[in-house]
């Protein structure tokens, strides 16, 4: 699965540089400012009275919340009612600050969200693991063993540099103390075994609710406590642990021997002797998020299952997720979950849910949450970034760098759920779902449907 490349834009539409001022820190009411969720922008000119012909004219004023609910009310409805979300599909648009609905239709009714499900993850990782979290890889080694074992810790993103750092630092270990040789064709050598201890991660690896039998490798590889970046495997910890085994063959040079030996748990009194980390926590939410990673989403939900107490498990990642959003406070009313990266048909999410939680995202107290909301374009910008790259074309173009999201699609189903800020300068969070889009034209009209919902709720298209 490759991301999208990230194109930052240099400025924003004039509106919404004048719309700066978000709806979205303290208590429902206050009014609290913070602009940090969208791009930087030159500012706006200021208006002003003179009419020297180098000034402007005054600023028209804004309109009231409860107008732009009507207005976005009766234009989202016609949208809906038009029928390009198909018969199966959900919708819920409310203000952030205060919490009123300004539309719903069927919003509790729970539907395949698909990648959506990656914003329940992100969250629960952020708050259950914290920000700055990282997991290390390493290699442990009992006094003069002529055996090393490559310990999994759940990277979902191990580069070729880090395995090379890992060789040259065991290869630094083992010179230092070397094993006995061993004759081998004729000649002393010091031999070496290499062994990998996958254990961190539990249960299947890949689940029945997956379509296609599982999907392919280009999708999502099965879950594994190591995924590479550089090559897809069916067995990806393995596919490391033999890529270490032959650059730490390379860094001990000759006179010695490497050999991959496959399975075997980590020795009881094992000392580390290499180590590396993964990605933040933030940064892999953003990954996640922006390009829609699915192998980063599973690895994380295994780790919050592990960090809330749960085997770590595709079952043990939702236990944890759904205690993490309870304790949030997030309202998942018949919300269901069955994975962590939406590729599972077994979830089913209601637009209310997903609401609830941008909301709650949006909380000054929720600065955990900041990498979904604000932080680092974690979300994909509306024609600009991620998995909305070439999103937001023709009449919703207007909403261009004025909406962030997370998209979701499946064979038949698409959604987009996210936030933009209406004429009346207040935030708002929205969730459209639509299922049982059977016809590819289908699938097409409902993806611009939603995103002419999202730039209707921004106050254009």
């Amino acid at each position: 699965m490759n991301e999208p490349l990230v194109a930052r834009p240099a400025r924003r539409r004039a509106a919404l540089a004048l719309a700066a001022a978000l709806v979205l820190g303290g208590a429902p009411g206050t009014g609290t400012a913070d602009a940090a969720i969208w791009p930087v922008v030159e500012p706006a000119p200021t208006p002003t009275d003179d009419n020297t012909g180098n000034g402007l004219a005054p600023a028209p004023p804004r309109p009231s919340e409860s107008e732009v609910r009507a207005t976005v009310k009766a234009d989202v409805a016609k949208l809906v009612d038009k029928g390009g979300l198909g018969a199966a599909a959900s919708v819920r648009i409310t203000d952030v600050a205060s919490g009123r609905t300004i539309y719903s239709s069927k919003p509790g009714t729970p539907r395949i969200a698909a990648s959506t499900t990656k914003l329940f993850t992100g969250a629960a990782a952020l708050s259950s693991l914290g920000t700055e979290k990282t997991f290390p890889t390493t290699v442990e080694r009992s006094g003069r063993s002529r055996t090393v074992t490559f310990v999994s810790g759940g990277d979902p993103r191990m580069t070729n540099a880090k395995l090379k750092q890992l060789a040259r630092q065991t290869a630094a270990a083992l010179k230092a103390k070397q094993p006995a040789r061993t004759k081998l064709k004729g000649k002393l050598r010091k031999v070496v075994y290499v062994r990998i201890d996958d254990s961190i991660f539990a249960g299947p690896t890949k689940l029945s609710t997956w379509r296609q039998g599982g999907y392919g490798l280009g999708t999502i590889q099965p879950v594994r406590g190591t995924a590479r970046t550089t090559v897809r495997k069916t067995d990806s910890a393995a596919s490391a642990a033999r890529y270490f085994a032959k650059r730490l063959d390379k860094s001990l040079g000759s006179g010695w021997v490497v050999r991959y030996k496959g399975v075997k748990a980590a020795p009881p009194k094992g000392r580390v002797v290499a180590r590396v980390e993964s990605e933040t926590v933030h940064a892999l939410v953003k990954r996640m998020l922006l390009g829609s990673d699915n192998q980063v989403a599973e690895v994380l939900s295994r780790h919050v299952a592990r960090s809330e107490g749960y085997r770590p498990t595709f079952a043990g990642g939702v236990k944890g997720t759904t205690k993490v959003m309870r304790r949030l406070g997030v309202d998942l009313g018949r919300t269901v979950l069955a994975d962590g990266s939406g590729l599972s048909t077994g979830n089913r999410i209601t637009p209310a849910a997903v609401v609830s939680l941008l909301r709650v995202a949006a909380q000054p107290e929720r600065a955990e949450l900041r990498a979904i909301l604000y932080e680092d374009w974690s979300l994909p910008v509306a024609g600009r970034t991620g998995t909305l790259m070439s999103r937001f074309t023709g009449k919703a173009s207007c909403a261009r760098g004025a909406v962030v999201a997370k998209t979701g699609t499946l064979d038949w189903e698409t959604a987009l759920s996210g936030y933009t800020v209406g004429e009346d300068g207040r935030l708002k969070a929205f969730s459209v779902i639509a299922n049982k889009l059977t016809t590819a034209k289908a699938r097409e009209k409902a993806r611009a449907t939603a995103d002419r919902i999202a730039a209707t709720v921004h106050g254009c298209a």
